[in-house]
């Protein structure tokens, strides 16, 4: 399977898995005595949450870090083409990459905002 590259920002990544959305949907079941009800508030599309690994470069992961610490919005190009504009960039977890010390493997979300 051929890895896929994205657009965080000016960073491009060396490859990018588990790219998926998490889509906000705030609905919910409430169990009662004899049964349950739905509580639902809509379907919010702005509370869409992307979320993939990616492996970038020493100097593509400080660019990130940027990003995520000074909060600023950016645009992301995913594999197709299609640009998500104004997105939030919140780093879950980071590593080495083993045998590469200047290429990080980074799990991101990306927040519509």
């Amino acid at each position: 399977m051929a890895k896929i590259h994205i657009r965080i920002g000016e960073v491009r990544t060396l490859d990018t898995e588990n790219w998926q959305t998490i889509p906000d949907d705030r609905q919910q079941q409430v169990e009662i005595i004899g049964g349950s009800v739905v509580q639902d508030f809509g379907r919010v599309s702005e509370g869409d949450k992307i979320s993939c690994t990616v492996t970038v470069l020493a100097d593509g992961w400080k660019t990130i870090c940027e990003f995520w610490e000074k909060r600023t919005p950016v645009t992301v190009e995913d594999e197709a083409g299609n640009l998500w504009r104004d997105l939030r960039v919140v780093v879950k977890s980071y590593a080495y990459v083993d045998r590469f010390p200047r290429a990080y493997k980074v799990t991101l979300e990306f927040w519509r905002i």
